[in-house]
């Protein structure tokens, strides 16, 4: 269904784009107006029905009074306080799901100036919640999905029924973010048009932010989840919905693609609705189909001089290497051996898995498998994670299968993906068979 609906918009953009290009009108704001005005059509046609959203231009604003700066685009719920003779809005903060700043051209200049202007939202956002003035107990927005990312991405659990796991610097980093991520508004720069290269994209990022390394407001949480210029896009892996496990402390935090933006768009903005609403598996297609980025920022937390603080390190690539990465590739489940699958039964039966278990040790050695290949294999397909001694299952719904050539697959299934990628495999597989028949 995303596929679908991105290419809806696609179309509308490329049909009312020219329109707007070609417009007689010099007066820039009349010109910013425009531009605005398509890009908040898609947006609307983009939120599905029934949930009371709406898509307004104006300020954010917490409890006390401060505001932002003015924001092309916003999603939101609830309601706002409309602005006298005017066509714009304030919105309290924990009610503003997406913010959109629009640009006709998305350059090096143009690029800074959405970034710090949108930096304005976090700053209300971390005024409203260190505040204490309100109650922040929200029911649509439960910070197991944080808590499931980050088991994802390090394979470790960050809390467990005894509390906080005792976690390394830049691991408790990385959890923190997580969690203002998912309670935070999902900032996007919209540039209609923009560079004529993934590479000279990429390249404008890097050459903003060595200049502004050591300054305050360059963490993870103060970049936009996504940056569209043209045809390319640099997109957060933050876990809403893209996620990169941690390489060696470091995450792999911002990469580029040249995949349909409007489909990036749509991802994160149904994925947060989702975690809040809840959309069941239909809602979702087929989904048998992943981006793959081409990883440009990864950071990692650290002291320098007792100060806490982020390092970061460039993945710098030329035309020809980025060339050589696929857009996107078919999903799969993990493919486990039979050791690992009978493991994640016993955990999808609701029964425990401890490493310290005599009489697991016992069959894992007279199968003639070492312990810790059986620990490493099963944290590798991302569906348990550690406490202690313990695995726990980390999914939503974890099911396993067994295939038709005898293989063992296991994988998240709570929107039927699973199913959907079992049914195409047995297809095919028949469709084989079939032609050897002919043969």
């Amino acid at each position: 269904m995303i596929r679908t609906v991105a290419d809806l918009l696609s179309g509308i953009l490329r049909d009312e784009l020219p329109k707007l290009d070609n417009s007689p009108v010099k007066h820039a704001p009349t010109i910013g107006d425009m531009y605005e005005g398509l890009s908040s059509e898609l947006l609307s046609r983009a939120l599905p029905d029934g949930l009371g959203l709406r898509v307004v231009s104006g300020f954010a604003r917490d409890g006390r009074g401060r505001l932002s700066g003015q924001l092309d685009c916003m999603v939101v719920r609830g309601e706002g306080e409309k602005l006298p003779y005017t066509e714009s809005y304030m919105w309290h903060v924990k009610d503003v799901i997406a913010v959109v700043e629009v640009k006709k051209n998305l350059h090096s200049a143009e690029l800074r100036d959405a970034f710090a202007h949108l930096k304005t939202v976090g700053e209300i956002e971390h005024s409203y919640y260190q505040s204490g003035d309100e109650e922040l107990d929200d029911p649509d927005r439960d910070m197991a999905p944080s808590a499931r990312t980050f088991a994802e991405m390090t394979g470790r659990i960050a809390w467990d029924a005894e509390g906080p796991a005792a976690l390394p610097l830049e691991e408790e980093a990385v959890f923190h973010t997580l969690l203002l991520e998912q309670v935070s508004a999902i900032r996007v720069i919209l540039g209609m048009h923009g560079f004529k290269s993934e590479r000279a994209f990429r390249s404008s990022m890097i050459d903003y932010l060595e200049r502004n390394i050591g300054n305050n407001g360059f963490g993870p949480t103060s970049f936009p989840q996504l940056i569209i210029s043209g045809g390319y896009s640099l997109v957060k892996t933050n876990g809403r919905p893209f996620m990169v496990p941690l390489v060696d402390g470091w995450w792999p935090f911002y990469f580029s693609t040249p995949e349909n933006p409007l489909r990036l768009l749509l991802e994160f903005i149904w994925t947060r609705l989702d975690e809040m609403y809840g959309f069941g598996r239909a809602f979702w297609g087929e989904d048998l189909e992943m981006e793959v980025g081409r990883a440009l920022l990864s950071f990692r937390a650290g002291r320098v001089d007792g100060r806490a603080g982020w390092q970061v390190k460039v993945h710098d690539a030329d035309d020809e290497a980025l060339n050589g990465i696929p857009v996107a590739e078919q999903w799969s489940p993990e493919f486990v051996g039979e050791e690992e699958f009978v493991l994640l039964t016993r955990l999808c039966q609701g029964k425990e898995v401890r490493f310290d278990d005599p009489k697991m040790l016992s069959w894992l050695e007279s199968r003639g498998v070492e312990l810790n290949d059986v620990r490493n294999r099963l944290l590798k397909t991302r569906l348990v994670a550690s406490s202690g001694q313990d695995l726990r299952l980390i999914t939503k719904k974890c099911q396993l299968a067994i295939l038709p050539t005898g293989e063992y697959v296991a994988a998240e299934n709570s929107t039927g993906r699973l199913d959907r990628w079992i049914s195409r495999r047995i297809e095919s597989l028949r469709k084989g068979a079939s032609n050897e028949g002919l043969a």
